[in-house]
């Protein structure tokens, strides 16, 4: 019976603690604006909107291209210096060589035994300025020929012409050989002839040739110049040439030297960059407005790609990267302007850029990626809400039908407005009855009660009356002044008479008496009688 009241208190306490409809009912809102929030950045995803590649992309180019830029301008500017210390040699050789047989430049013409000598001599100028470099080849030339009576004497020039052969990495090494010189000058520092040898350099294959030998200016930086992308005579190579004037101790210009970077080594010095965007490829290019001339440009690996060094190279300015046109294929990077002087005059582009394709499927995976998303977000706001709704709706209708009903054993529901609902309707239901109307279980438990009482004795009443005022065992022999036999004989008699097992149960009886508002009626009942 105890544990039925406490029960039922225990509902009413539920009932104050349980969660508001109003908070439940923000819950369920809250998951489907959700819902429709991811729905439309589902919307958004699958269309593209919320897609920053554009600008990821073009933060990425930009960056490479900074490095790439970089790494041309410092290659350039290194070779630069390198080409006239290349020159200062050069002319201090000359000087040195005439000076010491008491003879004048113009003394090297039609003189090819004095052409080999100092050729000979300047060899290994050339080879030790070839292995400090990062270059393919190393060169000078001076205005003076073997045989000014040939037709081509006008543009055939004394020389030495030294390049690398077999090239295989972007760090020069291995064979040396003479592409141009006397026979002699390269058998004595032991040089092979190149298969495509000539004795002298051919002036009229080299773009800015004259305007180098022109040159009054006071530095040698002032000076020198970068050729556009040449053939190499009769070679299947291009090679694109610094050009540094030499000068005599009186400050004329009296031939060229400089450095070589072949297309072959600088494809190989310069190879793609991965990254999710595809391989960037890097090229040096002169620029003609909104033009590339690949024809005359140095590119460096073109791995995985079609492009190659020919036609044109539309440029379309963007926002975030620029696009690039050649041949009907896309590419997609940025562009620079870097320091170097042209022979032709136009500017020279460091170029960074990758296949649109590898672009286009990025953009792909990066909008799947958020539509997949988006979608399994979606999904789980729907599950989410359907889960609260369900648990919210079976609750709200549990609660009314407790409400409905009579039955006294319902179970909280959690939600505090049903719940104080139904005890409500519940105490007015008991208000309905007569003070005393209990349930029927309950009425019968405490009817038998009473009815078992009246076989109490005074004796047992007197205690039963101590025990329903608080009393304990312990302390009815002191207020009754018998022993603790005597009490313990009597309790056994109560408990036998009542039908209860225990001291606890008897007490648990006495306290559902005490609410339901009858212990009085189970104290009186019976025959009075003084204890003796």
């Amino acid at each position: 019976m105890l544990l039925y009241l406490n029960r039922r208190w225990g509902k009413i306490d539920a009932a104050a603690r349980g969660r508001s409809i109003g908070s439940r009912l923000a819950i369920c809102w809250l998951c489907m604006v959700l819902a429709v929030l991811s729905a439309a950045l589902l919307l958004l995803s699958a269309t593209g909107v919320l897609s920053h590649t554009a600008s990821q992309f073009g933060e990425t180019a930009a960056l490479q291209q900074k490095n790439t830029a970089a790494i041309f301008t410092a290659q350039m500017d290194v070779l630069t210096a390198q080409g006239i210390e290349l020159s200062n040699t050069v002319s201090g050789e000359v000087e040195s060589f005439l000076a010491g047989r008491g003879l004048s430049f113009d003394a090297l013409n039609d003189n090819p035994e004095l052409i080999a000598e100092l050729e000979d001599m300047l060899i290994p100028a050339l080879k030790s300025a070839m292995e400090g470099s990062t270059c393919s080849g190393a060169y000078f030339c001076l205005d003076a020929t073997a045989n000014t009576s040939l037709s081509t004497s006008e543009t055939s020039r004394a020389g030495v012409y030294l390049r690398y052969s077999g090239l295989r990495s972007a760090h020069p090494s291995g064979t040396v050989t003479c592409f141009r010189g006397t026979v002699d000058a390269a058998r004595r520092n032991g040089l092979q002839l190149h298969n495509r040898w000539n004795p002298e350099l051919n002036t009229s294959l080299i773009p800015g040739y004259r305007q180098v030998m022109a040159w009054d200016g006071d530095r040698l930086s002032g000076g020198c110049l970068w050729t556009e992308r040449i053939p190499l005579l009769d070679t299947w190579e291009s090679v694109t040439l610094l050009c540094v004037p030499v000068r005599d101790g009186a400050g004329n210009v009296r031939g060229v030297c400089g450095m070589e970077l072949s297309n072959l080594y600088f494809s190989l010095s310069h190879s793609t960059v991965s990254g999710s965007y595809g391989s960037f490829i890097m090229l040096l290019a002169p620029m003609n407005g909104d033009t590339l001339l690949l024809d005359k440009a140095m590119l460096g690996s073109t791995e995985g790609t079609d492009l190659s060094a020919s036609g044109e190279m539309r440029i379309q300015s963007g926002r975030d990267y620029d696009t690039f046109t050649w041949n009907d294929t896309t590419y997609l990077g940025k562009y620079q302007i870097v320091p170097g002087r042209l022979a032709d005059g136009h500017p020279l582009a460091a170029v960074t850029l990758v296949p649109e394709s590898g672009y286009r499927h990025q953009v792909q995976t990066a909008r799947l990626g958020w539509t997949l998303g988006s979608l399994g977000f979606l999904i789980g706001m729907l599950v989410l809400a359907a889960a609260l709704s369900r648990r919210f709706a079976m609750p709200i209708a549990q609660g009314l039908e407790a409400a409905k009903s009579c039955e006294h054993d319902w179970q909280p529901t959690g939600i505090r407005e049903i719940d104080e609902l139904t005890v409500y309707f519940h105490s007015r239901l008991r208000e309905s009855r007569p003070e005393d109307a209990l349930p029927r279980q309950v009425e019968s438990l405490v009817s038998e009660l009473i009815d078992r009482s009246k076989g109490l004795t005074s004796s047992e009443r007197i205690i039963l009356r101590y025990y329903a005022e608080g009393y304990t065992v312990k302390d009815i022999p002191g207020l009754l002044f018998i022993s603790m036999g005597t009490v313990k004989g009597h309790n056994s008699h109560i408990y036998s008479k009542l039908g209860v097992d225990s001291y606890d149960a008897l007490k648990a009886y006495l306290d559902v008496l005490r609410r339901c508002g009858r212990l009085e009626e189970l104290l009186q009942s019976g025959k009075q009688r003084s204890y003796v």
